[in-house]
């Protein structure tokens, strides 16, 4: 039966894919037509199984960044100068677009809307060197209280990187037919340590 079934989904496959985005499987199944849809499929299947644990980094992060800035910030950080100015530009409008997404979708505006609306990048760029001292000088380990010892800022912002990038991968439906999927479920599992 999952023959027919997967043999099904390449007929379906077929029409659909362009050229550029077959081009990579075909090539990793020696230029099989059916082989490489198969691999395509396989593809989607690894990246499904991947979902939970990205995006249980993804929740974790963002909720323990969230009570580190409420600890510094208040309740309200989002809205806080103090926070918006040490932020930046480029945070300040990430915000502004979360606010306006909740606002057209009829939301409150309030600390969990804001949490969940902010992007993973948003939550992965307040890790930067850039914002080392005001967030996390000598405060690294009250916010990540799990975090191994000897674990820097730096080393933490390099895990969820990659982290960030497998998992834009994955949503984008690029190819992860190449990477080492045993390490990026490592890293993954590390952080959710």
């Amino acid at each position: 039966m999952a023959n027919v079934v997967q043999q099904s989904l390449i007929e379906q496959l077929r029409p659909v894919i362009s050229d550029e985005r077959i081009g990579t499987y075909l090539t990793a199944a020696g230029f099989d037509t059916d082989r490489a849809l198969r691999l395509y499929i396989w593809n989607a299947l690894i990246g499904e199984a991947f979902h939970l644990p990205i995006q249980s980094v993804e929740v974790g992060l963002r909720n323990r960044i969230n009570a580190h800035l409420i600890n510094l910030y208040g309740p309200r950080w989002w809205q806080e100068q103090v926070f918006l100015k040490m932020a930046g530009r480029e945070r300040a409008s990430d915000i502004e677009t979360a606010l306006r997404r909740i606002r057209n979708r009829g939301a409150s505006l309030d600390t969990g809307q804001v949490v969940a609306t902010l992007s993973f990048g948003f939550w992965a760029s307040l890790l930067q060197k850039k914002y080392n001292p005001p967030l996390w000088g000598g405060r690294l380990s009250s916010a990540f209280p799990y975090l191994p010892p000897g674990t820097s800022r730096g080393d933490l912002a390099n895990r969820v990187k990659r982290v960030a990038d497998f998992r834009n991968r994955v949503w984008h439906h690029e190819p992860i037919i190449k990477k080492d999927l045993l390490a990026e479920y490592s890293v993954a599992m590390e952080l959710l340590g």
